[in-house]
């Protein structure tokens, strides 16, 4: 089996990245959008160069924005990123929420927003936390117009 379904190829999972991106951005505190964008997001290296380990690596070790996406989705498939090199983010957290999320459109009420908090050198670059919506754009532009993807 090469893909699933129609996704077959690394320009198809940008495709479903810019999908859950959108559904991401129109409802900021939806956990489900959230994980599907990171974990879809973490592995377009896999994607992008298959069988190529070498290649795959090599992106996360020059890119900390790679570092703290696998950090988030490694830690929100298996419950909890234990690999030696997770050093990226300390914890994900809502807040601000004035309402309970789910129960109110995000547009029309204070439901908060879903946080990041990193670690090392990604809050030296980043700052020491952010917000999700604000990182998945940052990593959507990284793929959106990596040069191996035209």
């Amino acid at each position: 089996m090469k893909g699933l379904f129609r996704l077959k190829t690394a320009k198809d999972l940008l495709g479903k990245l810019r999908h859950d991106l959108q559904r991401l951005t129109s409802d900021p505190v939806n956990e489900y959008a959230a994980f599907d964008f990171f974990v879809t997001a973490r592995h377009m290296p896999e994607w992008l160069y298959p069988g190529d380990s070498k290649k795959q690596a090599l992106l996360f070790q020059q890119h900390i924005l790679l570092q703290v996406c696998r950090h988030i989705a490694d830690g929100s498939k298996h419950f909890e990123a234990t690999a030696s090199y997770h050093t990226s983010v300390k914890d994900t957290s809502l807040e601000g929420a004035a309402f309970q999320p789910g129960v109110f459109q995000p547009t029309a009420f204070q439901v908060g927003h879903l946080i990041v908090t990193l670690d090392g050198p990604a809050a030296t670059h980043f700052g020491a936390t952010i917000e999700v919506t604000t990182l998945a754009m940052k990593i959507f532009t990284f793929w959106e117009t990596h040069p191996d993807l035209h």
